[in-house]
């Protein structure tokens, strides 16, 4: 079946247009809803032997679509704190070696502040179980060796970051860094204000060393793997994504970015399994259901794919490819009776 992709199909499958929209949609970016100002959503966590959980990724987002997400890293103390909007706020944290978790918070009510107490516990399914828990202060090898001076523009950096300062965040991550050249999450970091002010080979230098010294860092995988993709080099993309996907792998948007890219990369049938297993997973955004059903399509899989152009519909049926979507239904309807 030859396919005729409609302009805002077009553009939505384009691989630079894809992951330009994907990029804003990690929300780095601050959204028409706003994070209210300060640091109003709070929390602190440990492990089960009440040991701070030092430097841990921290990602929150509103609820439903997503219109606002930020990525904050936990202090020596195990602390975080974030500026969210007055909406319900989920959260996710993910530590090597240990069950993610998961929460959802309702702050819409004034006065919009929240704190919340999170306990990481062992995945016993992970290897990373043969290690003990760490004692009090000490995480690894590498974390233990940050000096103190380090850690305070490290902070510093994140304090600027978390209030959407990211000019004056990155000469803290630089000095941290200069303290600390194995400062992995200072890189990450740093990489994450580049990006919020469009410095593209600055953010890939800073996600690349990051990535080096710290395999194990989902959303440094992910925003790399975008940032190839986003810039045409989606046979770079795949290898972050994928490694996202294994960090992360209840998490659906690593399987929408992996469709994405095995979309680009004309290896629909995986293309299409990353679009199933994001939607399994309850990917949110309705996108999902058109790089689907092209792949679908690409493989001559006419019926299923205008089950998924018609799951699009279902879930937008007033958004801006809407029509195109209901045209092309019509043009798989049309083929089809002619046969």
């Amino acid at each position: 079946m030859k396919t005729i992709l409609p302009n805002n199909c077009a553009r939505f499958i384009g691989t630079a247009a894809v992951l330009v929209c994907a990029l804003t949609l990690i929300g780095f970016a601050q959204s028409e809803s706003g994070a209210d100002a300060g640091v109003n959503f709070s929390g602190v966590v440990r492990y089960e032997n009440n040991a701070p959980a030092q430097f841990v990724e921290v990602e929150l987002w509103t609820d439903g679509e997503a219109s606002w997400r930020t990525i904050t890293t936990t202090d020596r103390m195990g602390k975080f704190h974030a500026g969210a909007p007055c909406m319900v706020i989920q959260y996710r944290i993910n530590a090597a070696g240990y069950r993610p978790v998961y929460g959802r918070v309702d702050m819409s009510i004034k006065p919009c502040r929240v704190l919340e107490w999170v306990t990481l516990k062992v995945d016993p399914k992970s290897a990373q179980n043969k290690k003990e828990v760490p004692a009090a202060g000490v995480i690894d090898s590498r974390i233990a060796g940050i000096p103190p001076e380090a850690k305070v523009e490290f902070e510093a950096g994140q304090l600027n970051l978390n209030s959407n300062s990211y000019s004056d965040a990155i000469p803290h991550f630089e000095k941290a860094i200069s303290l600390y050249p194995r400062y992995a999450e200072a890189y990450h970091l740093m990489g994450v204000a580049h990006l919020q002010l469009n410095h593209g080979p600055q953010a890939e230098a800073a996600l690349v060393k990051a990535i080096e010294i710290e395999d194990r860092m989902p959303q440094a995988q992910y925003l790399l793997g975008v940032l190839y993709a986003m810039t045409s080099r989606s046979n770079l993309a795949e290898k972050p994504l994928a490694r996202f996907a294994e960090l992360d792998p209840q998490n659906p948007e690593a399987h929408f970015e992996l469709a994405k890219v095995d979309f680009a990369l004309n290896k629909f049938l995986d293309a299409e399994v990353q679009a199933r297993t994001a939607i399994k997973l309850k990917e949110t955004k309705p996108g999902v259901y058109v790089v689907l059903g092209y792949a679908l399509l690409r493989q001559k899989k006419a019926d299923d794919a205008r089950r998924a152009f018609q799951q699009f519909l279902k879930t937008n049926p007033s958004g801006p490819m809407a029509d195109d979507m209901k045209s092309l239904i019509a043009q798989i309807d049309q083929r089809t009776d002619k046969r």
